[in-house]
């Protein structure tokens, strides 16, 4: 793992867009994690994050 994949993987955990969705973990309980836990969590957001843009999809089609 390249030092640029560990901070977007912390960054992905800890940002948290204004009405939009993810997890927003604290930059200090971020660092604590196991690199294991934090990938699992970053694997586990992508797939959310598909769920929902699908949903969307289908909502904007029934419009």
């Amino acid at each position: 793992m390249t030092l640029e994949t560990w901070r977007e993987g912390l960054f992905q955990l800890c940002w948290h867009q204004h009405g939009g969705s993810g997890l927003a973990a604290p930059l200090g309980d971020a660092l604590e994690l196991p690199t294991s836990d934090r990938d699992w969590l970053l694997e586990r957001m992508g797939q959310q994050r598909a769920q929902e843009a699908k949903a969307l999809e289908k909502a904007a089609k029934r419009r």
